[in-house]
């Protein structure tokens, strides 16, 4: 049996390459090549880096949470985040613009931002299932 310690680092080391993909990447950008941000995303740019800061910042906690905190409502609450993260990509890549994110184009690096969420949202199912009742 693996032990819950090695289950939280898993599923927090999982988040960090998604969430400086989602905080870092957008807000770079938008400081250092804004016409590039108006170039791929068009009128959407500023509501884009907006939805991907608000999510970088929202997995960046959820990291916090997850190495910290034993509330099966906070553990809830990070995977439904990280789950509607990666369900409003695989939506985005059928061409429908929400919130904000505008049509997307799969690529490996993005399969792997959402594999890693997915080992987030696995290692706090885990935790919920195994952490000794309150």
């Amino acid at each position: 049996m693996v032990s819950i310690k090695s289950v939280r680092r898993i599923g927090a080391v999982s988040l960090i390459v998604p969430t400086g993909d989602h905080l870092i990447a957008p807000i770079l950008t938008m400081i250092f090549a804004p016409a590039l941000m108006s170039e791929v995303f068009d009128a959407a740019a500023v509501a884009a880096v907006v939805f991907f800061s608000c999510l970088g910042v929202f997995q960046l906690v959820w990291i916090g949470v997850l190495l910290r905190s034993s509330n099966r409502l906070l553990l809830v609450v990070g995977v439904l985040g990280n789950l509607v993260s990666i369900i409003i990509y695989f939506v985005s890549l059928s061409g429908v613009t929400i919130f904000g994110v505008p049509p997307q184009n799969g690529g490996a690096f993005a399969l792997l931002i959402k594999g890693l969420e997915a080992v987030f949202v696995v290692t706090s199912f885990y935790l919920m299932k195994n952490l000794p009742r309150a």
